[in-house]
């Protein structure tokens, strides 16, 4: 069956890796397409492929399905959705609407000590002179994650925070695969500006705005890097 041989693509992994490890490697494969829809993930494979056990796998895969990535069919375990343009759009739609609502309901409560100093490093990223670097990159990734995790576990809702986080592993993989190339991440360094100013100043609806913005802006860029040539 050839999806069936897609899966032996998959690499291994360290042998104490966490689900959260499994998660983001199916994910980076998915993604690049080298496990397309109809592929079936099987967890003796997949285990064997990793090096894992089976039990990581098997909480990888309901996370996944959890996120509408994979899904169980009869007799048929999980197997891989299709995922193009449109599925990407679907995932920042939803995101859009955690995000922003994260936003508004978070204004008032992150400690503007804590903004301030991400402002202040934002602002010597994007001020650095030089040639695009991994360092440059992984900086720039950190105070992204960072900002957005300030907001969730500030947003005052248990349930919502744990939400966004259900899609972080899918987000942060995303980012990962887009997310070195200098001139959209000092893109997102300049979006998240606004966002923290508006917290900064108490302004929850244009927090609010401000994320939306973002995450829109972020969508385009990454559909069209993952899809330009699709």
């Amino acid at each position: 069956m050839k999806t069936q041989g897609a899966i032996e693509q998959i690499g291994s992994v360290a042998r104490n890796a966490l689900r959260h490890d499994v998660v983001t490697q199916i994910l980076e494969h998915i993604f690049q397409g080298v496990l397309p829809a109809g592929t079936q993930l099987v967890v003796r494979k997949l285990a064997a492929q990793m090096g894992v056990s089976a039990t990581p796998i098997r909480e990888a895969l309901v996370e996944l399905e959890s996120i509408g990535v994979v899904q169980f069919a009869h007799n048929r375990g999980a197997v891989v959705k299709p995922f193009g343009s449109q599925q990407l759009r679907e995932i920042y739609h939803l995101r859009r609407i955690l995000e922003s609502e994260a936003a508004r309901c978070a204004c008032g409560r992150i400690d503007p000590k804590d903004l301030q100093d991400l402002k202040r490093n934002m602002w010597k990223l994007l001020e650095a002179p030089g040639e695009e670097n991994a360092a440059w990159s992984e900086q720039a990734m950190a105070l992204d994650r960072r900002l957005h995790q300030l907001i969730a576990s500030h947003c005052g809702d248990t349930r919502l925070a744990d939400e966004i986080s259900r899609y972080d592993s899918l987000v942060q993989t995303i980012r990962e695969i887009v997310g070195n190339q200098r001139r959209l991440q000092q893109s997102g360094l300049k979006e998240h500006l606004p966002i923290i100013d508006a917290l900064l100043v108490l302004d929850a609806e244009e927090a609010a705005v401000a994320m939306t913005r973002h995450i829109n802006h972020t969508l385009e860029s990454v559909v069209a890097v993952m899809f330009q040539a699709k």
